[in-house]
């Protein structure tokens, strides 16, 4: 991550050797779109006549339903620094630019927000190979960029977790299935998320890492009408068959059957109950107060730590490069087994009695230098596919 005394328009390396497999060099470069007059004015000369530290705008922070029940959400607002809110937007509009350049030596790139007193907000970038910081400077500027090499990255595990110790939903009522218990498939095992909502019918669905289903867990039709179950006293009850799957996401969507209804909980948090979710300036908002999250898997249970990067990119598993992802925490936050898990943090009005989801989770990092867990932030699966917690 770039610091104050990080040279501008310099390289500055440094080599981390782990058994001969990956070697991480690091540098940095100033990038970003050409934003023209709006970028003088947070950044340029005089930019004090335009936009001081005092100056306060509003973002929406949070979408979360006025009552449990409701069918419907609704906007949460707060006052946030203009510079800081204003350097956010540069940041992810270079985001979008680095998207669009479709690089494929690219492996991730993520915005890391400034905090309220250094409001510059900046990319990070993972690769393969050191000659896209070029690439990156075609596209871009006025926007700080960490462009970290990764030479040889390793093939991801794969391990099948004992399901024998994953924590199953401790009382069998199928009008209440919630979220943090473990899942079942033909191919593998997950967590279950907390319920999953159609933004257009209500409609309430169960949901997990669509990898859960294995090779056909890649794709978006070819598990469809496959069962999913939970375990209750060490046998497996089907719950719901999939509808769809949205391998950019890595999630399933899954319909209930027989009295099966997931509810909006993830059993072991306190407080339990989900009453929304953050919205993409909100989990930036979060990290720039060194906000933590938290999560409940069915395999390792409860880990809380720190957001590390929003709007991602990361193209680290799987066939595809998945968007709109969240990094956070560290690789001991996740477990085998503990994708589908959503992350969450006690809902700032409501500190007591609900939390809001900042996304599900779907894998962690497996290479040596990598330290931290990812997956589909809750904004882009309401941006893209319809679907809210």
């Amino acid at each position: 991550m770039p610091t104050e005394d990080s040279p501008d328009d310099s390289a500055s390396e440094s080599s981390s050797i782990d058994d001969g497999r990956t070697v991480s060099r690091r540098r940095l470069l100033r990038t970003g779109i050409n934003t023209g007059i709006a970028a003088t004015l947070v950044w340029g000369v005089g930019a004090a006549n335009y936009v001081s530290s005092d100056d306060l705008g509003t973002i929406t922070y949070a979408l979360a339903r006025p009552e449990p029940d409701a069918d419907s959400l609704e906007r949460r607002t707060k006052s946030v620094p203009v510079a800081w809110h204003e350097s956010l937007r540069l940041a992810f509009d270079a985001q979008d630019a680095i998207h669009d350049l479709g690089l494929s030596p690219l492996v991730s790139s993520f915005v890391v927000p400034g905090s309220y007193d250094e409001p510059e907000a900046s990319i990070s970038v993972d690769a393969t190979e050191e000659t896209v910081a070029e690439r990156l400077e075609e596209v871009t500027s006025d926007i700080p960029v960490d462009v970290n090499v990764l030479d040889n990255l390793p093939e991801m595990p794969d391990e099948e977790p004992d399901t024998d110790q994953a924590y199953q939903v401790s009382e069998l009522e199928p009008e209440r299935v919630p979220g943090g218990v473990v899942c079942e498939t033909d191919h593998g095992s997950g967590t279950l998320t907390p319920a999953l909502f159609d933004a257009e019918t209500g409609s309430r669905y169960f949901a997990t890492s669509n990898h859960v289903f294995g090779e056909e867990g890649t794709l978006e039709e070819q598990h469809r009408s496959e069962p999913l179950a939970i375990r209750y006293e060490d046998a497996a009850r089907q719950i719901g068959e999939v509808t769809r799957g949205y391998p950019a996401a890595d999630l399933v969507q899954v319909e209930p059957v027989d009295d099966f209804r997931p509810a909006t909980e993830v059993e072991r948090a306190d407080p339990a109950r989900v009453i929304g979710q953050f919205t993409r300036d909100g989990l930036a908002d979060l990290m720039a107060r060194d906000g933590a999250l938290e999560k409940i898997g069915a395999f390792s249970d409860r880990t809380a730590g720190e957001i590390e990067g929003v709007n991602a990119v990361t193209c680290y598993a799987g066939e595809i490069c998945k968007p709109g992802q969240l990094v956070w925490g560290d690789e001991d936050s996740l477990t085998d087994g503990d994708s589908g898990s959503a992350n969450f943090r006690r809902d700032p009005e409501n500190p007591d009695d609900y939390v809001l989801v900042g996304g599900i989770n779907n894998a962690r990092t497996w290479w040596p230098g990598g330290d931290f867990t990812w997956g589909t932030a809750a904004y882009h699966l309401l941006e893209e596919y319809g679907l809210h917690f």
